[in-house]
Order: structure tokens, then sequence, then C-alpha cells
């Protein structure tokens, strides 16, 4: 079978119209290509923010519960002087309770300005700021074992947290084996009285 010229020019048309279709198609066909690539990313990108919005619920419940549980022990902290502002009254009201307690004759202090604490790492405190506020003592003693009795009445008055850094004893009578109403030894101690500074909160706005 021959094909004419006419033949040809009356296919012409059509041929150009499948041409067109088949170009149109292959446009769409990249077109829907593209749109379900971009909904494929869109849909990542909401599963990947849904995941990440799901892990920041759970940090906070998490976190909620560490508040929660350590509420309490915070509070008892605070309440002991450790945590907040410096209790310099509860400390000399313990000094004296101490020194009654442990029968003693009265306590000389000196009590310095507040200094950050020289060993801050081993109280933990993480980005809390650590201080310190070192007191003097010079008190008498009948004997060594008041010495130790003196300070375990001051810590059991929960005035704060110290730490004990040095002690000197003297001697100052030579004769021990008489009943004496005076001290036969002076101490000379020195301690940190340590706080925990709490950070401030936001600043409120008029």
């Amino acid at each position: 079978m021959r094909l004419r010229l006419t033949d040809l020019s009356a296919l012409s048309r059509p041929l150009f119209l499948l041409l067109g279709v088949l170009v149109l198609c292959s446009v769409l066909v990249r077109y829907g290509n593209a749109r379900v690539e971009h909904a494929r990313a869109d849909l990542a990108a909401q599963e990947t923010a849904l995941g990440n919005a799901r892990q920041r619920v759970q940090r906070s419940d998490e976190e909620k519960q560490t508040i929660l549980h350590s509420v309490d022990a915070y509070r008892t902290l605070e309440r002991r002087g450790l945590v907040g502002t410096e209790q310099r009254i509860s400390w000399l009201d313990a000094l004296r309770a101490a020194n009654q307690e442990a029968e003693l004759f009265g306590v000389d202090y000196e009590l310095a300005a507040q200094q950050p604490y020289a060993y801050a790492a081993r109280v933990q405190a993480g980005s809390l700021k650590v201080d310190q506020s070192v007191m003097r003592l010079r008190f008498g003693l009948l004997h060594e074992e008041d010495l130790l009795r003196f300070f375990k009445a001051l810590g059991a008055e929960q005035a704060g947290a110290f730490s004990l850094s040095e002690c000197a004893l003297q001697r100052l009578i030579s004769d021990v084996s008489k009943p004496a109403n005076q001290p036969t030894l002076r101490a000379e101690c020195s301690l940190a009285w340590i706080t925990i500074r709490t950070p401030p909160g936001p600043e409120k706005r008029p």
C-alpha cells in the first residue's frame, strides 16, 4: 500500500495532535511526580516536627516529675539555710545554742564577708552560685572531747551547712588532774558557712 502526498497531508493534523497530547502527558507526569515528591517531603517534615514535639512534651513531663520529686528536698534545704540568702542571725543563734549544749564557757567569733566557695565543684550545684562566709571561732574547753561535742551540737541545730577548715588547741592549765571551773584549753577554729544562691526570677515589667 502506497501513501500519497494527499494522504500524508490528511494525516499531518492527527499526528501533530497526537504529538501534542504526548508532550502534554509527559509534562503532566513530570508535574505529578514533582508534586508527589514535594508532598512526601512535606509529610516527612511534618512527621519530624511531630516527633520533636512529642520529645519536648516527654522531656517536659520528665522535668515536671523531677521537680515534683525534688521539691520537698529543696524546701528542706531552704529551711535549713543552705539554699537562698545567707542566714547570719540563724548562725549566731546556733552558736549560742551549741555553746549551751556543750556546756562551754562562751564563744567569740569573727564573720567575714561572703565570697565564692573555694570547693564549689564538690557541692555539685550545677550552674547555681555557691558562696561561703568564713567564721573564725575562739572558745575555751574543759577537755578535748568538748570540741567534738560543740561541733556535733552546732550541726544538730540545722541552721545551715558549714565546712570545718581547721582547729588549733592551746593548753592553758598544765595540771589538769585537779577539778576546775575554768577552761583548760583554748580552741581557735575556722569554718565556712556555705550558701547556694538561687537564680533571680524574671523581672516584672510595669
